[in-house]
């Protein structure tokens, strides 16, 4: 094989390694959350309370939160080696929270009489939603 041969096996080479090894980098944490699609909340003294994840792939930890009109509380964390994140529905104005940093949470209760669907955005990063399903 000719030198230029050798090189080019051994850049091929290496670069697979480094692709290999790249690959076991991105694996999410064991215990880092999984998001789920729908939420369903538990309710206190008749408070429907939901506990929301941001996570550190930019999305809510779930895609939908299913609540009946009334009092609804969402108990907002951001995961470990997340950037910060915030939980806003712009369509009801007590419905927000301030930046939340990676470890921290915050609590944001509001009502909802009208049925519908909500959106729900992170205001740092225009691609994060959910929505919140009053039915």
């Amino acid at each position: 094989m000719s030198t230029a041969g050798r090189r080019l096996t051994v850049t091929v080479i290496g670069a697979l390694a480094l692709a290999a090894a790249g690959a076991g980098c991105t694996a999410e944490h064991p215990d880092a959350p999984k998001p789920t699609a729908v939420l369903t909340p538990t309710v206190t003294d008749g408070v429907q309370v939901f506990h929301l994840i941001g996570l550190a792939d930019l999305r809510f930890s779930a895609a939908t939160l299913n609540a009946r009109p009334g009092k609804i509380r969402v108990d907002f964390s951001v995961a470990d080696g997340s950037a910060s994140h915030n939980f806003v529905i712009p369509k009801i104005p007590a419905a927000r929270t301030d930046i939340v940093g990676a470890g921290m949470s915050r609590s944001v209760t509001f009502s909802v009489t009208t049925p519908g669907d909500y959106p729900v955005i992170c205001t740092l990063h225009p691609n994060m939603s959910a929505t919140l399903h009053v039915g």
